[in-house]
């Protein structure tokens, strides 16, 4: 008879161990709410740099604008703009500054060159001083394309002297880069 009491004994007690979730999963709420509530990043962590654009306009309307004290009267800068078409394989198909065509094809190393001379003529013209460049690209367009486009932009010289700084691009829709074919 104990026999059979002590095999009851270890069923009831191995049968009747619960684990009580609710309490374990509310602790882990309350220790997660802990650490994200206290958390204080270490002063590195906490600053990122950004290189922002200046808060100036990036086209501007009236070519005959002044800025300046008044001192040394300053044309207005204005904004040269590039529509680049890409093919169905990313490759550059057609290649417009403002609405003139400059490269109707591939973009080998003689439209490149093409490119570059246009470049160089608008920029030698005084009387419209660019100072950026604005590069509206087909979104199909490969990056490497997009690169050499930029490669040829940065060689650019300004009035000044200097080198080509501003030089943006903004993706466009396909055939919304160029006038429809």
């Amino acid at each position: 008879m104990r026999h059979s009491q002590r095999r009851r004994r270890r069923q009831r007690d191995q049968g009747t161990v619960e684990l009580n979730l609710a309490a374990m999963l509310d602790m882990a709420f309350q220790l997660l709410t802990f650490f994200i509530l206290t958390f204080r990043p270490a002063p590195i962590e906490g600053q990122l740099a950004l290189n922002m654009p200046p808060p100036v306009p990036l086209t501007n309307v009236e070519s005959d604008q002044k800025f300046g004290d008044g001192t040394g009267d300053v044309l207005a800068m204005e904004t040269l703009h590039l529509h680049v078409v890409a093919d169905t394989q990313g490759d550059v198909r057609e290649l417009k500054v403002e609405s003139n065509s400059v490269v109707d094809g591939r973009l080998d190393e003689t439209n490149v060159h093409r490119l570059d001379r246009k470049l160089q003529s608008l920029f030698a013209v005084q009387q419209i001083p660019f100072d950026r460049i604005q590069i509206a690209v087909d979104g199909r367009l490969r990056y490497g394309e997009l690169m050499k486009i930029i490669d040829v932009c940065h060689r650019q010289h300004l009035p000044d002297g200097t080198t080509m700084q501003k030089i943006s691009f903004t993706e466009v829709e396909m055939g919304t880069a160029s006038s429809p074919q």
